[in-house]
């Protein structure tokens, strides 16, 4: 493997305005491999992007990042994942200009929302977790970490911030540590430290909080319907704790919160929330994702090319898996919106330079690649499945 280049073509200013907003997306690709032929995976690949398999997909397009899932086919085991992430970075460092590496992404909460199976060690939810207390918590992040890092994942979007408040909610429940914020700010925050410790970004969710709703955003329209001052007291602490640890990155919830914005744009693509709250109230400078773009509540907001832009002008950054075959047309809408002034060049240049930011910080541009034979003996080791039992132990 060749990685000579790296570190040496992260200019945001040599870049054109195509690769910049490239640069903007996460996306899911299909298959095992990053070459892969297997039928099923290339006709998803080209139904999404016109291209069969990922190294096709970064050849063209140069996405900022890859998010793997199990019902993509990116994850069979610990080995096979490690040649995935490593031959996704030699893709990108083979193209003739800006080699830039991709931050390579999944979900790894524990419980029901955890892409990577055994032998990955197992840990149960953060609700459950949380009854073994904050030190328990901070030492399951960073077992979590030291294994999705050995697979050459960098980022993970965890931990929940939504406090647990709602009977009726479909979607959180024990995602959430706590029904009471300040124990939940206390596990956000350990779990952040943890995350951080084992060099893997953790991703703070659902901003402004998903846990007082029974709608679950990947089937439909949840709205927030309480005060802002209630907002401060419920939903606030634990992302403030997350900005307090230093948490790198936030994301997005789809939430409409008349509250927060009278116009009731979701959060995604509120400019008061996401810049005016986010960023000038809270002062976070860190990198803002968007939550699954092709998830109902945003497609019921609005047209699925149009969501990328609109988020990117209410200050997001990071623009997470589009909708259906709707990337290629979304990077012309933006281009088209800064050609046309709807949104500025500098807009897109602060977006790239955090993304940049975030990438030199995780190591990429240090060296992309990992051991396969590291991943083989770090993940589901003896030393963590062991931590794994003690844990359990202490909660069941």
């Amino acid at each position: 493997m060749t990685h000579g280049n790296v570190g040496q073509m992260n200019n945001v200013s040599s870049m054109t305005l195509e690769e910049k907003i490239a640069q903007l997306f996460v996306l899911r690709v299909h298959g095992a491999t990053a070459d892969t032929a297997e039928p099923e995976s290339v006709e998803r690949n080209r139904a999404a992007y016109g291209v069969s398999n990922a190294a096709e997909l970064i050849a063209t397009y140069q996405p900022g990042g890859i998010i793997y899932f199990r019902d993509s086919g990116n994850v069979h085991n610990p080995v096979q994942i490690a040649k995935l992430s490593n031959d996704i970075q030699q893709a990108a460092l083979d193209r003739p200009s800006n080699q830039i590496p991709l931050l390579i992404a999944t979900d790894q909460e524990g419980g029901r929302v955890a892409r990577m199976s055994p032998p990955a060690t197992w840990f149960p939810s953060a609700h459950t977790v949380a009854s073994a207390g904050a030190d328990s918590a901070r030492r399951v992040a960073a077992i979590m970490g030291r294994e999705l890092r050995a697979m050459g994942i960098r980022q993970n979007y965890a931990p929940v911030a939504d406090v647990n408040v709602n009977p009726e909610n479909p979607v959180i429940g024990e995602r959430s540590f706590a029904s009471d914020p300040d124990t939940a700010a206390v596990l956000v925050r350990s779990q952040v430290h943890g995350f951080q410790d084992s060099g893997v970004i953790p991703t703070v969710k659902h901003f402004p909080g998903h846990g007082d709703t029974s709608v679950d955003t990947h089937t439909g329209q949840a709205v927030i319907t309480h005060s802002r001052e209630r907002w401060e007291q419920l939903d606030l602490p634990p992302f403030k704790a997350a900005l307090e640890a230093g948490v790198d990155v936030v994301m997005t919830g789809h939430l409409i919160f008349p509250e927060l914005d009278p116009a009731r744009s979701i959060a995604t693509t509120s400019y008061p929330i996401v810049t005016g709250l986010l960023r000038h109230e809270l002062g976070f400078d860190g990198v803002v994702v968007t939550d699954g773009l092709g998830m109902s509540a945003a497609r019921m907001a609005h047209d699925i090319t149009e969501a990328p832009l609109r988020a990117l002008q209410a200050g997001v950054d990071q623009l997470l898996t589009p909708a259906d075959d709707s990337f290629p047309v979304a990077i012309k809408t933006i281009r088209r919106a800064v050609e046309d002034g709807e949104l500025s060049a500098e807009r897109i240049d602060e977006s790239v330079e955090r993304i940049m930011r975030l990438k030199r910080k995780a190591g990429l541009f240090d060296d992309p690649m990992v051991s396969t034979d590291r991943a083989a003996h770090v993940i589901g080791s003896r030393e963590h499945q062991e931590a794994a039992r003690r844990l359990i132990g202490t909660v069941t």
